[in-house]
């Protein structure tokens, strides 16, 4: 008979996405740097978690990227401190 602690939930997988600070090699920078045309992701060693509020208006959904420290502060500068929050990966 298998032994497991009684607050584990056999069924629920954890999602790698949603845990901060795995070391799940090296993660890059997703900030895109492309025009309309393409997408072209930063591609500098991220060093930040980074939750963004919508500032709209339109109440969208928040946002969460992964950041390098001169896109983190880019980010800041146009969305104001207050929109968004930061962890260190």
């Amino acid at each position: 008979m298998e032994s497991r602690p009684a607050d584990v939930d056999a069924g629920h997988a954890a999602d790698l996405d949603e845990l901060v600070g795995i070391d799940r090699g090296r993660q890059l920078c997703e900030c895109d740097h492309g025009d309309d045309e393409a997408y072209a992701a930063c591609g500098r060693k991220a060093k930040w978690r980074v939750t963004v509020d919508c500032v709209c208006g339109e109440n969208h959904p928040r946002t969460v990227e992964i950041l390098c420290s001169r896109c983190m502060r880019t980010l800041r500068q146009s969305h104001g401190r207050e929109a968004i929050t930061v962890r260190p990966l």
